[in-house]
Formats: C-alpha cells, structure tokens, sequence
C-alpha cells in the first residue's frame, strides 16, 4: 500500500512537471489532471500488488 502511494505521487508530479513544461504555466487544470492520473497510477500499481 505504501509503495502505491509513493508510486501515485511519483506519477503525479512528474505529470505536473511535464504539463508545466509544456504549457509554460501552472494552472489548476493541470493540478487536477495531474492528480487524476496519480491516482489511476496508484491504484493500478495497488491492484497489481494485490495479484502478484
């Protein structure tokens, strides 16, 4: 469970990093879909502990 956490925020702010880069500002659509995949990153990496 830890380890999903940490995975979910790994994703989340590199995500932020890259829209930031991108799109050369922070804006709070990029917070937000940065947050969503952090936290479909971590529930994948959650699940796949559970099988394996």
């Amino acid at each position: 469970m830890v380890t999903a956490v940490i995975f979910g925020f790994a994703i989340f702010c590199g995500w932020l990093v890259f829209d930031v880069t991108k799109h050369k500002k922070l804006t709070l659509e990029n917070v937000i879909s940065s947050l969503v995949v952090g936290v479909v990153g971590a529930l994948g990496w959650w699940l796949l502990d559970l099988i394996f």
